[in-house]
Order: C-alpha cells, then sequence, then structure tokens
C-alpha cells in the first residue's frame, strides 16, 4: 500500500489454546522473537482496581501480559494484548511504541485480533494517540467467541496531529455488556506510512458516494434569517463572517408544501451548493403559513404522493448531492403525538424514498434523526425504516443545564449517552453501521461563569474525535426550542463565539469537498 511502511510487529497471530481462563498469562518471552518493538515506559493516569489494565513499557519482545484481577501501578513487562477482568463492565489498555517517524505519520494501521471468552459480551474500540494527545478513535467491533481479525485505519494525518517519534501511543478499549466473562485483544502489528510518504491511502475518495468524508467530519449550521430579511444566504454569510470561517454544511427546514416554506432548494440553498456547501434539510410534516399539520398516515396511504413527486423533481434538478431528513425528532410527543402510529412513520418515509427512486433521483443522501433522548430510545427500532433505506444515523445532543433542569455536562457527555447506546450489540442488531451526525448541538450559558460555554465550543472537536462515527456536526444557533428560556445562540457571549471560532480552526472539521 505504501512506498515506504514502518511495522511496529507487537505479537505473533495468537492460537486457539488462547481461550481459556489461564489465558497465555505463563508464556515466556522467547515464544514471541518475532516481535521486533520495545515499548515506551508509560504511566497509568489512575490506578482503578478491576477495571483498568494498565500496560506498556518493558523492552522487546513485547509478549503477553494479562490482567489478573488486578491493575498496575506503574509500568510493568511489555504487553501487546490484555483480558479484561471478569465481569468488569469496562476496562482498557494503553501502549505505547518506539521507532515512528519522527517527523509524524500520514496514516497508522492498528492490525488486531480480538474475542471473547467464559459467556463475555460486548465491543472493543482501539484509539490512537500522539504522546497524550487523541488524535483517532475506531469503531467499535463487536465480539464473540470467535476470533476476529481486524483492522482500523487512522488517515489523514500530519507532522502536526501524527503519532511521531516515541510518542505513538494505542489504547484497547472494552465494554463487556454480559455481566460475566472478559473480552480478548491483542495488537498484532502496526503499519506506519512517514507523513512525507506522498502517496495516497489506498484509493479511497475524500467525501463518499453518501457524503461521507474520508478524515475527519463536516462543520455545519443552522441560523435563523429574520433579522437578513428572510435572505437565508445572507443570514449564513453574516454567521460565517462572525465565526471566522465557511461551513460545510447548511442546515435548513422546509415544511410538506409545494409553495413558500415548502419549496427546496430554494434560491439561497441552490446559491450556496453552487459555492461548495452541502445542504441538509429537515422536511418537517407541517404547513407553516396556514398552520396546518399532515400527518404520517396521510402520506403512507398516498393522499400526499403530488407533494413528494413535487419535491422528486425539484431535488433531482439541484447543483449536487443534497441531505434530507424527514421529520427529524419523530418522537418527540410533543411535537409529532399526533401523527399517527410508528408502523406509519416507517411506512411514510418509506414512500418518500421509493417514490424518489421511481422519478430517478439519485443525488439525496437519507438521514434518520430521533431526540437521542434516553426517554424515547425503546420506540427507536419500531421509528427505524430500515438499512436499504437510511445512509446516515443523527441526532441532536444538548447541554441544556439550568435551562431544562440538568446538570452541566462536557461536550464528550453530552454526545456520548445516545452514541454508545446506538453502538450496544442489541441495538446493532437493528441497524447497521453507518456515519452519524449530529443535526443539531449546542450548549446553555452558565449564568454563575461567563468563560464556561466558550469552553465547552472549544471542547466540542476534541470530543468529536473520541466518536469517530460523527462524521457531520451542525450547531444550532438559535434560541427558538421548547425549552424556555434556552440561551443556545453561539452568539450569546464573546466568550462562546470565540470558542466555537476556535473549535471551528480544527484540521478535523477542515476536510476538503473535492
Amino acid at each position: 500500500m505504501f512506498s515506504k511502511r514502518l511495522l511496529l510487529s507487537a505479537a505473533p497471530v495468537l492460537v486457539a489454546a488462547c481461550g481459556s481462563e489461564d489465558l497465555a498469562g505463563s508464556e515466556r518471552p522467547d515464544q514471541h522473537a518475532s516481535a521486533v518493538a520495545a515499548a515506551v515506559s508509560l504511566l497509568p493516569t489512575s490506578d482503578v482496581a478491576l477495571s483498568q489494565i494498565w500496560g506498556g513499557g518493558g523492552t522487546a519482545p513485547i509478549y503477553a501480559l494479562v490482567d489478573d484481577g488486578t491493575s498496575f501501578a506503574a509500568s510493568d513487562g511489555g504487553s501487546t494484548f490484555a483480558r479484561s477482568a471478569p465481569g468488569a463492565a469496562t476496562a482498557s489498555l494503553t501502549l505505547g511504541y518506539s521507532g515512528a517517524p519522527a517527523g509524524g505519520a500520514s496514516q497508522v494501521v492498528v492490525n488486531y485480533q480480538a474475542w471473547a471468552i467464559n459467556s463475555g459480551a460486548g465491543t472493543v474500540r482501539v484509539a490512537l494517540y500522539d504522546g497524550d494527545t487523541l488524535i483517532g478513535t475506531g469503531p467499535a467491533r463487536a465480539l464473540s467467541a470467535s476470533q476476529q481479525n481486524l483492522s482500523d485505519t487512522f488517515s489523514g494525518l500530519s507532522a502536526t496531529n501524527g503519532a511521531n517519534g516515541d510518542r505513538l501511543r494505542t489504547e484497547l478499549v472494552f465494554q463487556n455488556t454480559a455481566g460475566q466473562g472478559s473480552l480478548v485483544a491483542s495488537v498484532v502489528w502496526i503499519d506506519v506510512a512517514p507523513a512525507d510518504d506522498g502517496t495516497p491511502t489506498g484509493g479511497e475518495p475524500v467525501v463518499s458516494d453518501k457524503l461521507v468524508p474520508r478524515d475527519g467530519a463536516w462543520w455545519g449550521a443552522y441560523t435563523p434569517a429574520g433579522s437578513a430579511g428572510w435572505n437565508w444566504k445572507l443570514a449564513m454569510e453574516r454567521f460565517e463572517e462572525k465565526v471566522g470561517r465557511k461551513v460545510d454544511i447548511v442546515y435548513r427546514y422546509h415544511d410538506w408544501g409545494t409553495t413558500d416554506n415548502g419549496v427546496f432548494p430554494d434560491v439561497h440553498e441552490t446559491a450556496q451548493m453552487n459555492e461548495g456547501r452541502i445542504l441538509h434539510l429537515s422536511w418537517e410534516t407541517r404547513r407553516y403559513s396556514a398552520g396546518q399539520d399532515v400527518t404520517w398516515t396521510a402520506i403512507a396511504n398516498g393522499s400526499q404522493d403530488a407533494v413528494i413527486d413535487a419535491a422528486a423533481q425539484r431535488a433531482k434538478s439541484a447543483p449536487g448531492k443534497l441531505m434530507i431528513s424527514f421529520d427529524h425528532e419523530m418522537d418527540n410527543t410533543a411535537v409529532h403525538g399526533s401523527d399517527g402510529p410508528d408502523a406509519d412513520y416507517v411506512a411514510a418515509y418509506r414512500r418518500i424514498i421509493d417514490r424518489f427512486r421511481a422519478a430517478g433521483v439519485t443525488n439525496v443522501v437519507w438521514v434518520w434523526t430521533p431526540m437521542g433522548w434516553s426517554g424515547t430510545r425503546s420506540r427507536l427500532p419500531g421509528l427505524y425504516p430500515g438499512d436499504s433505506y437510511i445512509d446516515w444515523l443523527g441526532y441532536d445532543p444538548y447541554n441544556f443545564y439550568v435551562c431544562n433542569g440538568g446538570g452541566w455536562k462536557d461536550p464528550a457527555t453530552t454526545f456520548a449517552s445516545h452514541y454508545d447506546w446506538m453502538h450496544e450489540p442489541a441495538q446493532m442488531a437493528w441497524h447497521g453501521a453507518k456515519p452519524y451526525i449530529l443535526s443539531e448541538f449546542s450548549s446553555h450559558e452558565d449564568p454563575a461563569d461567563p468563560n464556561r460555554k466558550g469552553a465547552w465550543m472549544r471542547g466540542v472537536v476534541d470530543a468529536l474525535k473520541r466518536f469517530p462515527d460523527i462524521k457531520a456536526v451542525q450547531v444550532f444557533n438559535s434560541n427558538a426550542t421548547l425549552k424556555s428560556p434556552c440561551n443556545l445562540v453561539v452568539d450569546s457571549s464573546s466568550q462562546s463565539v470565540a470558542g466555537f471560532a476556535a473549535a471551528g480552526s480544527d484540521p478535523y472539521v477542515n476536510q476538503p469537498h473535492d
């Protein structure tokens, strides 16, 4: 794949004999003579018995060192694979390596094996660090009793954000959902392409046909246009000037009709698409000007086909690909409680997509966006149209804080709950692996700390790096919510604007569109 490649060999292929509770803990170093890299000493940041496994350090060869129910107070002997403590819900193992290119890496490929023993079940994921800085996280991999050969690719790295010299770190992160048994994983080898390699990453396009960026995430926004005379293009340009960059995605809401706000893409959106922005719209079952609702049942039974067909022809003529969500937050009963049963939402969404496809529309990417609130999660399997209909999964995480009586949540905590739940094996059983979009996100101000929201905004991208399947985010630059008073606009304070602008300058959310 690469013209230059550094192999950091960590362990040989593990054999089936490692499936017992006595997991190779007594293997001798000379059994691993093929290991060629020395580990760099690491000290744990905490010492939590039964839940954290700490490894790394020692000299070559790196060989088997298995958790025995205790944690390591300091770096102790080399390690390449780990077994979580029996029954432990979470565990992790961090490893350091020497010999990575001093100038940084353009790509790191971590090849590893993983499985479950003694009726354990759950997931493992790999995180990549440059020293203490997290630069990427692989997808959660569901584990079974069968040994799997896995590989995670971290590409688009550079000398400024790529692992370099003796700073390369990998972390194996376990989530055991069974309450028993253990999860096992082993880093087998690592391929490192130097930053000056200059070769493409396997021919993978920068943007997929479903508008998924290869590296990092899109940076988007919704902003109202009332103060701009309902010139939506001007409103977004004013927002962009304030935050110091052009957004990747323009988010809009359109109602269910064939005139006025029901027409999409409108003249402003068409101009924005021509300027290189991605259009993402939420198509709502409302007629705003008339104050009328349209039910899912009416759409599902075919009585609204004329509206669908007119929209399909307009979308087909759009100057590029666009993203469409049908009734985002469909699980919000305060808005959609009288729209019909959940099965009719599924039937309505499928009917829309089927008619778009029948009309020859190929430039629409379909998004499914529930609230992401734990109180409605039990409904979500019954609201999902199916993998053959949906391209992206969305949700709307907010740090509402006191505006809804909750406590302060940092960005990682705000984003994690629904993301982690959707990645559980039981949920993956009803939906497939998809890219995620935060269709709306923002934070309330802390009246007691004027700097707190700015720090929250500044931390958004660092949080995103912990959730690699989130490939796009859209800040909700409006206070118009069902919860009041919520101060969610980006310019609620100068500190908030500065924090959002700083986050938006991160290379992780500055991806090429070509």
